[in-house]
């Protein structure tokens, strides 16, 4: 019967509101993927994060409101959405909070909130032993014969 009940108010809806909604909203997901490619390709060095989860935030609501017919849906079903939309900022926004309230040198290096630099990529480190490629020409002396060390 529930099946039955659904697949009436979704012929309900269609009739009510038309295809029309639905191609709106499947251009503004398209909008939000093109300006999700061009954000992701551009360097904003502090709100980058912040962007990328607003834009799929917003993305996923209007897959959860329209394709899955949450505008239409009635009690438990916007209390499931509500509470889990709730779970997953909480578990966004709780990590971020310890990350950034952190003692600074406890921070990993080369992080934006570290005063370390990131041992792993350092820019513009050039050799001091004359480009020769490391500890092996460094010596001044031939190939083979030792230093007098």
């Amino acid at each position: 019967m529930a099946v039955a009940n659904e697949s009436s108010q979704e012929a309900h809806n269609m009739e009510h509101h038309g295809a029309g909604r639905y191609y709106v909203v499947w251009g503004a997901l398209l909008v939000l993927t093109v300006v999700t490619v061009v954000t992701g390709s551009v360097h904003i060095p502090n709100f980058a994060l912040a962007l990328a989860l607003l834009i799929a935030t917003v993305k996923g609501s209007l897959v959860l409101l329209f394709f899955m017919h949450l505008t239409d849906h009635k009690g438990a079903n916007r209390l499931v959405m509500a509470v889990s939309f709730l779970f997953v900022i909480m578990m966004l926004i709780m990590p971020m909070a310890d990350f950034a309230t952190r003692f600074r040198p406890a921070n990993p290096a080369g992080s934006h909130l570290s005063d370390l630099p990131d041992l792993n990529f350092i820019e513009g480190k050039t050799s001091t032993h004359g480009g020769t490629g490391g500890a092996h020409g460094a010596q001044g002396g031939a190939h083979g014969t030792p230093s007098g060390h």
